[in-house]
């Protein structure tokens, strides 16, 4: 784990050299339409039935799931292309539908090192470079699409004679799946790949699907039914402060439905994270100690009546008031409070996932 370790003040100033400054024609790249067999596409599990579009949810859900919750579900969050090719440089041909309102980042990992950005706005197709002059070998890439806006990949562009195959498997055949908050989809996280699930995800070489919602997590049947679809090799889930002030009866019939759907899946409830605005905040603060009092109840109880693969993780251990200077706002932590969050939540994962 200690090779996802980096040094954030040369992450940053890497981030914004790459972001929006190498923009290109890119005609002498050669292009290969997306979706196409050469690009293998994971976290978008109803891609198939979407397509084009990077929805996170499939397109027979419009209208049936809480808008809060669709409006959500059109940025591809945890969708990637993964291949293995020797390409000097990265192009990817890229549209946004409506324009920018967030800024809105494509990142490209090449093995398990953080390679290069590029970022878009307006509704006009662009090229965008995510990196150029790399040394000419072999290497697995990832491409990691925006978390926050709705966005479209239309090809992708790399040298000429460039070798082109598959990436190497994953660890495990089936995917992390992830249903839950802001916190989850990585509402402060300014770059995809770095929201806490995909940090988790890299550290354990695991496919993962991120169905992080902003706040609208909320565990209504429609979604769990949804979530409920994939084939998981386990479900975390983390609904935070976004459960809002409801009881906890729809928290317990997630776990429930889940738990009969899919009765030898490891299941992870993870209580509400920390926020500073439970510093001068009473009311906030309550809601906070309910929700945790109410979602670690809600695991224990159906552990101690013989559910083994049922876990509670406390969210402040995994990011408490010590962690208070990584934070973007006073709710979500930033791109470095998120990878602290990886890097404690990867080993209680791997812990129940490899032993079996």
């Amino acid at each position: 784990m200690n090779s996802f370790r980096f040094n954030l003040s040369r992450w940053a100033l890497a981030a914004v050299m790459m972001a929006g400054v190498f923009s290109a024609t890119g005609a002498d790249l050669k292009w290969v339409d997306f979706p196409d067999a050469r690009w293998e596409l994971h976290g978008l599990a109803w891609f198939k039935d979407n397509q084009p579009d990077l929805w996170r949810l499939p397109k027979r859900a419009q209208g049936k799931v809480p808008k809060a919750v669709w409006n959500r579900a059109i940025a591809p969050d945890g969708g990637r292309i993964r291949f293995s090719s020797d390409t000097t440089r990265l192009a990817l041909r890229v549209q946004m539908p409506h324009g920018e309102t967030k800024r809105c980042f494509f990142d490209v990992w090449v093995g398990t090192n953080y390679t290069g950005s590029a970022s878009v706005a307006g509704t006009q197709q662009v090229d965008l470079v995510l990196f150029d002059k790399r040394e000419h070998t072999l290497a697995e890439m990832s491409i990691y699409f925006p978390h926050k806006e709705e966005v479209r990949v239309l090809a992708v562009g790399v040298d000429e004679n460039a070798k082109v195959t598959a990436a190497s498997p994953f660890a495990l055949s089936r995917p992390m799946v992830c249903y839950g908050s802001s916190v989850m989809q990585g509402s402060g996280a300014t770059h995809p790949s770095r929201t806490y699930p995909a940090g988790v995800a890299r550290r354990l070489n695991v496919d993962f699907v991120n169905l992080g919602f902003g706040g609208a997590g909320k565990a209504e049947p429609e979604v769990v039914g949804l979530v409920n679809e994939l084939d998981a090799s386990c479900f975390v889930f983390d609904l935070g402060k976004s459960y809002g002030l409801q009881p906890g009866t729809a928290y317990e019939q997630m776990l429930d439905a889940v738990r009969a759907a899919h009765p030898k899946v490891p299941i992870f409830c993870i209580t509400p994270i920390y926020s500073t605005k439970e510093v001068n905040e009473p009311a906030y603060r309550k809601r906070s100690e309910d929700l945790r009092v109410m979602m670690r109840a809600a695991g224990e109880a159906r552990k101690k009546a013989g559910d083994d693969l049922m876990f509670v993780i406390d969210g402040l251990e995994l990011f408490g008031e010590k962690d208070k200077a990584l934070f973007h706002d006073p709710a979500h932590p930033n791109d470095e409070g998120n990878e602290r969050m990886a890097e404690r939540l990867a080993p209680l994962v791997e812990k129940v996932l490899f032993k079996r």
